[in-house]
């Protein structure tokens, strides 16, 4: 009896390595990659990661996950470190690796360990294969990357991890072939109080002021409203960033005559909290996005949120908890026209579908759950999930 309960348990236990960082300062993806660590781990799958030594200012995110450090590289560009296969190695045997990020070494080391023994290997892009992003800077190595090696490590993958469908739709127009798994980015979910303590509209701008961002669209919809923000309502610009791009749309607001629109910039801690909470709506009308973090900071505190169809958020439509616009200025100041007239009780209960989407959908729990379904199938331990695209 005892031997039986020991060959279940064995069957049933796995271990997965990651290759990427949980360094704060990597934002996004190592906040991801952490979350989808910690959420493993706690149902039962060994999780993890290998990562470069930190330099001046690293910091790891957190401490309650397995991590491995690996050498720096000897080449900052592509992060070529000649021991980095035997650091993958002296981590252990594991029963799946995945790489998280492509076009760097790191990558294409982890995938040649998973081969050399034999074991399934997972890619997760982290949006790097949108055209946007292969364009944005040294589109001429990505792309002999991809055309040499990259399109062939993905199409032997034995899945690749994509966060919405529309990044799979650009992984399969490249020519990628292997099964897709869609699970999207963990979100921590936290209680926030609901602490809006006036009557006035507030819209809402959180996050990076660059112009990729498209932040002036705010402020083109708000002159173009005219009569119907005059009165109780304010544009709250919160963020830090691009100081060149930052004075242009101060300018703007000067010329375009416009007394209520706020710039608060860099904010952090309790500030930050007190401005999120005094929003009626948070706006993100940049023409591209990965997945974008600022609609989830206004999801999981019930803030409904318009964001253009540059970035994946249908669910903002199908869960009606906000606006999903086109990438284009009528859109945008239509979606915020459509805010302002949204009366105040609808605009609570569509905040509360929000918080209910992000905890069915998006939580730490939920993610880390499709996850294991994902290497359940991949060890031939259960049949293929419906959200794993052959």
């Amino acid at each position: 009896m005892g031997n039986h309960i020991q060959k279940q348990i064995k069957f049933h236990f796995m271990k997965v390595l990651y290759t990427g960082t949980l360094d704060v300062n990597a934002g996004g993806p190592a906040f991801s990659t952490y979350n989808t660590m910690r959420g493993l781990n706690a149902i039962g799958v060994e999780t993890h990661v290998l990562m470069y030594e930190m330099g001046v200012g690293g910091k790891l995110i957190g401490d309650d996950v397995p991590v491995h450090f690996a050498k720096k590289p000897i080449e900052h560009s592509f992060c070529y470190s000649p021991c980095y296969k035997r650091e993958i190695i002296s981590c252990g045997d594991f029963d799946i690796y995945q790489a998280q990020g492509v076009w760097l070494y790191n990558t294409y080391a982890l995938i040649d360990v998973a081969r050399k023994h034999e074991k399934p290997y997972i890619i997760t892009p982290r949006g790097m294969l949108y055209p946007q992003d292969i364009a944005k800077s040294k589109s001429w190595f990505k792309k002999m990357s991809l055309k040499i090696r990259l399109l062939d490590d993905l199409n032997r993958a034995a899945c690749v991890h994509v966060t919405c469908e529309d990044e799979m739709n650009h992984c399969r127009n490249l020519g990628v072939t292997s099964p897709i798994a869609i699970v999207p980015n963990p979100v921590e979910i936290k209680e926030y109080p609901n602490a809006k303590k006036d009557d006035v509209f507030r819209l809402g701008y959180l996050g990076r002021i660059s112009r990729r961002k498209n932040v002036e669209g705010l402020i083109y919809a708000w002159s173009e409203l005219g009569d119907k923000v005059k009165e109780n309502a304010e544009l709250l610009i919160i963020g830090g960033g691009d100081e060149e791009y930052m004075a242009f749309l101060k300018n703007e607001v000067a010329r375009l005559n416009l007394s209520n629109v706020r710039f608060t910039g860099f904010i952090s801690g309790q500030e930050k909290e007190d401005a999120l909470s005094s929003l009626s709506v948070l706006a993100m009308p940049s023409e591209f996005e990965n997945f974008g973090n600022v609609i989830v900071e206004g999801l999981v505190r019930g803030i409904p949120c318009i964001a253009t169809t540059g970035a994946p958020w249908k669910d903002l439509e199908d869960y009606q908890c906000g606006w999903w616009v086109e990438y284009n200025q009528t859109a945008i100041t239509k979606a915020v026209q459509s805010a302002l007239e949204t009366p105040v009780d609808e605009l609570y209960a569509m905040g509360v579908r929000g918080k209910k989407l992000m905890k069915d959908k998006y939580s730490i729990e939920a993610v880390a759950k499709q996850m294991k379904e994902v290497y359940e199938w991949l060890l031939g331990r259960s049949e293929k999930p419906d959200f794993v695209h052959c």
